[in-house]
C-alpha cells in the first residue's frame, strides 16, 4: 500500500486536502469554542477533578501519539535511515532552543495562575515577551553550532535548513505556550488538548503530502513551521474561552523578577532535556547519520510512554501547590500514591516492551532497522519505572518552591549523562546511549530522593515503589515460563500473575477502589 501512494500521483494532494480540512476544523473550534464547563471548586471529588485534568489531556496525546506512530511508518520508509537521522538531529537542535526559550515559564505560569488568576492577562503577555527576547539571544549560539558541525561533522544541508526553519517555529510557538500554560493554571486542560489534536492532524497531512511529493527532510521541516504558526493563532483565538485579554508590556523590573523565579526551572527543564538526548549530536558525530536514524526510530515508542506522567503530574500539579501552603501531610500521602500508581503502569509496560520490541520496530520502521533499534529499545525501556517515580519527585519539590534544591540532581545526572556518552559513545554508538539512558535515571533518583527527605520527611519509597517490583518479578518469572507458547500467550500469563501479586501484597486495596468509583462518579471519598 505504501509503495502504491508513494507512486501516486494525486497522494500527495490526497493527504494535502486532509491536512488543510483538520486546519480549518482548528480554526472553527477555536473560534467558537465549546460548550462552558463550570470550573471545579475545591468542594468537588479531587479525584474526578484530577481524573478529568489528566485522562482527557492524556487521551488526546495518546491519539496524537497514534497519529505520529502512524506518521512514522510512512516517514520512516519515505526518508530511509540517513534521512530519518537528519532530520533527529534537526529536531534535537529545536528541542534546546525550544527549552532555553521557554525558560521554565510555563510551569511557572501555571502555578502564578493557579493562585492568582486575576494575574493572567498580565503573565500571559509578560512571559510570552521573554521568551521572544531570549530566543533572539540564542541566534548566536545556534549559528556557531551550525558552522562549526558542518565543517568538523559533516552536517548535511538537509539537517542545515531544516533546524532554521524549526528554530523559526519557536517564535509563534512561544504564543501558544503560553496561552497553554494559562488553561492548565485554570485547570482547564480539555480545551488545549483538543486544539493540540487537531494541530496534530493537520500536520500530519500536510506532512505526508510534502514527503509524497519528494521533499524530504526540509519539507518536514517547512510543514512544522506552517502549522506552529497554525496552533498559535488557534490558541490565541482560543483564550475567548477564559475572557482573558493579553498584557503586551514587559518592564525591566517584572523581567528581572520573572528570571530569578523562573530560572531553576529552565536548569530543570534544560537539564531533563540534555541527559535523554545530549547523545544524539554525539552519535552524528562519531558515527553518522545512520547511526543516529536507528537510535531515533527506538525513541518513537519512549515518547509515547512519558505522556502518561507527564499529563497525570501535569494535572495533579494545581493540587500539590496547594497542599504545599498549608497541608503538607496530604501533600505527601499525594506524592505516595501517585508515585504508586505510576509505578504500577510502568512496570508491566517495561516487560511487555523487552517481549515484543523486534515486533513493535518491524511494524514502525521496518526491516531496515532491524536489528539495531530493537536492541536499543529493549534496552531504553528499563529507565521508565524509576523515570516515573523522579517525575512525580520533582514537580513536589516546586510545589514547595524548592526549585533550586533539585538543580543540582538534575546537573548531576545530565554531568554524568554526558561524560559517560563522551567516553563510551565512540566505541559501542547507540547501545551505550541506551544503557546510559538507564544508569543517569539511577543517578538522579538519588538527590532526588535526598531533597525530598530533607523538605517533607521520608515518604518510605521501599513500600510504595517495591511491592511493584516484586510483582514486576512475579510477572518476568512467569513469562519466562510461558514463552514457548508464544510472545502473546506469555505476556498475558505474566500480566495475570502481576495483577494478583499486587492484590494479594496490598498495594492496590481500599483506597485504589475508592478512587475508582469516585473517578465515576459512584462515590466522593475524602481523598488526599
Amino acid at each position: 500500500m505504501l509503495d502504491l501512494l508513494v507512486h501516486s500521483s494525486l497522494a500527495h494532494l490526497f493527504f494535502a486536502a486532509g491536512g488543510l480540512f483538520w486546519a480549518v476544523v482548528l480554526l472553527a473550534v477555536a473560534w467558537h469554542g465549546l460548550p462552558a464547563a463550570p470550573r471545579l471548586s475545591l468542594s468537588d471529588s479531587t479525584a474526578r477533578r484530577v481524573f478529568t485534568n489528566s485522562a482527557i489531556p492524556i487521551a488526546g496525546q495518546l491519539v496524537n501519539r497514534g497519529v505520529d506512530l502512524v506518521f512514522a511508518a510512512f516517514t520512516l520508509r519515505l526518508l530511509g535511515v540517513t534521512g530519518n537521522g537528519r532530520y533527529a538531529l534537526a529536531i534535537i537542535v529545536w528541542l534546546y532552543v525550544k527549552t532555553l526559550s521557554d525558560f521554565g515559564l510555563g510551569v511557572l505560569a501555571t502555578r502564578e495562575v493557579a493562585r492568582a488568576p486575576e494575574r493572567a492577562g498580565r503573565l500571559l503577555g509578560a512571559t510570552t515577551l521573554l521568551r521572544l527576547v531570549v530566543l533572539g539571544a540564542l541566534v548566536p549560539a545556534v549559528a556557531a553550532y551550525v558552522a562549526g558541525s558542518a565543517r568538523w561533522s559533516a552536517l548535511s544541508y538537509d539537517s542545515i535548513v531544516a533546524i532554521l526553519l524549526l528554530c523559526l517555529a519557536v517564535i509563534p510557538g512561544s504564543l501558544a505556550d503560553a496561552v497553554n500554560a494559562v488553561f492548565n493554571g485554570f485547570e482547564r486542560m480539555s480545551f488545549p488538548a483538543l486544539l493540540n489534536v487537531l494541530t496534530n492532524f493537520s500536520r500530519a497531512g500536510f506532512g505526508l503530502a510534502v514527503l509524497l511529493a519528494g521533499f524530504g527532510v526540509i519539507g518536514l521541516a517547512a510543514v512544522a513551521l506552517g502549522t506552529t504558526i497554525l496552533s498559535a493563532v488557534a490558541f490565541r483565538l482560543a483564550l475567548r474561552q477564559l475572557d482573558i485579554t493579553p498584557e503586551w508590556r514587559l518592564t525591566r523590573a517584572e523581567a528581572g523578577w520573572l528570571i530569578s523565579i523562573s530560572w531553576p526551572l529552565l536548569l530543570n527543564a534544560l537539564l531533563v532535556n540534555l541527559f535523554f538526548r545530549a547523545d544524539v549530536p554525539i552519535i552524528q558525530a562519531e558515527h553518522g547519520d545512520q547511526a543516529v536514524g536507528v537510535y531515533d526510530a527506538a525513541y518513537k515508542f519512549i515518547n509515547m510512554l512519558l505522556l502518561i506522567p507527564a499529563y497525570f503530574t501535569l494535572a495533579v500539579f494545581p493540587l500539590l501547590a496547594r497542599h504545599a501552603i498549608h497541608e503538607r501531610e496530604r501533600l505527601m500521602a499525594t506524592y505516595r500514591l501517585a508515585a504508586k500508581l505510576l509505578g504500577v503502569i510502568a512496570w508491566p509496560v517495561t516487560l511487555g516492551t523487552m517481549l515484543f520490541a523486534p515486533d513493535l520496530i518491524r511494524l514502525l520502521a521496518g526491516d531496515a532497522f532491524l536489528p539495531g533499534s530493537a536492541n536499543a529499545l529493549r534496552i531504553l525501556i528499563w529507565f521508565l519505572p524509576l523515570s516515573y517515580v523522579n517525575g512525580v519527585t520533582q514537580y513536589v519539590l516546586i510545589a514547595v518552591d524548592r526549585q533550586r534544591t533539585i538543580s543540582v540532581a538534575f546537573a548531576l545526572g545530565a554531568a554524568f549523562n554526558l561524560g559517560a556518552n563522551l567516553l563510551l559513545v565512540p566505541r559501542f554508538s547507540y547501545m551505550a546511549s541506551s544503557a546510559i539512558t538507564v544508569a543517569t535515571e539511577a543517578v538522579l533518583f538519588v538527590p532526588l530522593a535526598i531533597a525530598m527527605r530533607r523538605v517533607l520527611g521520608n515518604p518510605g519509597w521501599l513500600g510504595f515503589m517495591g511491592k511493584p517490583a516484586l510483582a514486576a518479578l512475579g510477572m518476568g518469572v512467569v513469562e519466562l515460563l510461558t514463552y514457548r507458547l508464544g510472545p502473546f500467550p506469555a505476556f498475558g500469563c505474566g500480566l495475570l500473575a502481576y495483577a494478583g501479586i499486587l492484590v494479594v501484597s496490598g498495594t492496590l486495596g481500599r483506597t485504589e477502589a475508592e478512587i475508582a468509583r469516585a473517578v465515576v462518579g459512584r462515590a466522593r471519598p475524602a481523598l488526599p
